[in-house]
């Protein structure tokens, strides 16, 4: 969602005890944003084929495996059969989804060669790269495609950057003309905001991704606040500096147009119980032995997103959220607001979302309507795409 208007300021005590996600182990605090510097893709290419195991329609999640190994791939009801004003069917997609899985797995477990490997890790890095373009253009920040991918994908690959660039260097020339072409301020400041915007925004990803599916921890309340401190580092909101909001909840009302998100005094409780019910739901994928993968990142995005905790960067990290949960626990990856009309798609989608969060919000769980269902079959439309590309370029 786009950065949300603040009504109040006031401030806040320090953040303590943040409730932790289930059966891991707490990361290790941060004084200053850590560089992560592992290549990305390769890591991730491992995890798909460590755990991507659909054979009969089966995931191995790695870090659930020690309570079962493996859940079959079952669609919930949580979608709905509309995007907007598009019709959409789940019944048919989620099924063709089954289908290149099966056929991914089958690729990946054969013997990659040389070549093979590095195209695979190649693709994965552009798809990274550009979910962070995505991401951005959604809440108009960093810069155009190519930059974007340049800076991208040298992270991605654990590789180190300067923090800052030189007015003469041809890097911050090209930031400058893209500012300049989207007539937004082109001073030094601006254009090393708009640069950093990408670079925090790429290592937040891979700090986040890293956690999750390389070192297989679930999703906690002190992941979360790392992603953003590591997101916002040295990036002022409109009207407060990072050092005050960077990887701390608000202590300000905000509302995105006439949609007020709930009161900051709400929001780490709102935050806990939304870890809790991730625990609740993992439980019940255990017990069960099925999962939707979609429907769960679907429902935990919508969810973080109507509570917005942050200041900004709400948008983005929920879209890092997102993807974490995705590639997790079913090995998908999707790119979202790449191109202008995905983006106003994405935003509507997200516009209905906090409508009824709006109506139905206040109601006991029991009567409460399935809210993210749009939301699930927009992003089952994008696991589809970014399934078959990868099917694709490996067959």
């Amino acid at each position: 969602m786009s950065s949300p208007t603040k009504k109040t300021k006031s401030k806040r005590g320090s953040l303590s005890n943040v409730f932790e996600g289930l059966d891991i182990k707490p990361a290790s605090p941060y004084p200053h944003p850590p560089s992560t510097r592992i290549n990305l893709a390769k890591s991730i290419r491992h995890y798909m084929q460590s755990t991507l195991r659909f054979g009969q329609g089966t995931v191995s999640p790695r870090s659930l495996s020690k309570m079962q190994s493996r859940f079959t791939i079952c669609m919930d009801e949580a979608y709905d059969y509309k995007i907007g004003t598009q019709d959409f069917d789940p019944d048919t997609i989620f099924p063709e989804i089954i289908t290149l899985g099966n056929q991914l797995s089958a690729l990946l477990q054969k013997q990659l060669t040389p070549l093979q490997e590095s195209e695979f890790e190649n693709h994965v890095l552009h798809c990274l790269a550009t979910i962070v373009y995505g991401s951005n253009m959604i809440e108009r920040a960093g810069s155009g495609s190519k930059i974007t991918l340049k800076l991208c994908m040298a992270i991605f690959r654990g590789e180190e950057i300067p923090e800052d660039i030189g007015e003469t260097e041809e890097e911050f020339l090209e930031l400058k003309k893209e500012l300049l072409r989207k007539n937004m301020p082109a001073n030094v400041s601006a254009v090393l905001r708009s640069r950093r915007e990408i670079v925090q925004h790429a290592k937040a990803a891979s700090y986040m991704i890293s956690q999750l599916c390389v070192y297989d921890k679930d999703l906690s309340e002190e992941i979360i606040l790392q992603t953003h401190k590591i997101l916002t580092h040295k990036v002022d909101a409109e009207s407060t500096p990072w050092e005050e909001y960077s990887g701390v909840y608000r202590t300000d009302e905000v509302s995105a147009g006439l949609h007020p998100f709930p009161h900051h005094s709400l929001v780490p409780y709102k935050m806990k119980a939304m870890v809790r019910e991730l625990q609740s739901d993992m439980r019940e994928v255990i017990a069960k032995g099925t999962i939707d993968p979609i429907a769960i990142a679907s429902k935990y995005t919508h969810i973080f997103i109507n509570i917005h905790p942050f200041i900004d960067g709400n948008g983005r990290t929920c879209r890092l959220i997102l993807n974490s949960i995705l590639l997790k626990l079913g090995s998908f990856l999707v790119c979202i607001g790449e191109k202008e009309e995905d983006r106003s798609l994405y935003m509507e989608v997200a516009s209905n979302g906090g409508a009824l969060e709006d109506m139905y919000g206040d109601l006991d769980d029991e009567e409460r309507p399935v809210m993210h269902r749009e939301l699930g079959s927009f992003v089952m439309s994008h696991v589809k795409e970014r399934m078959r590309k990868l099917v694709s370029m490996l067959s």
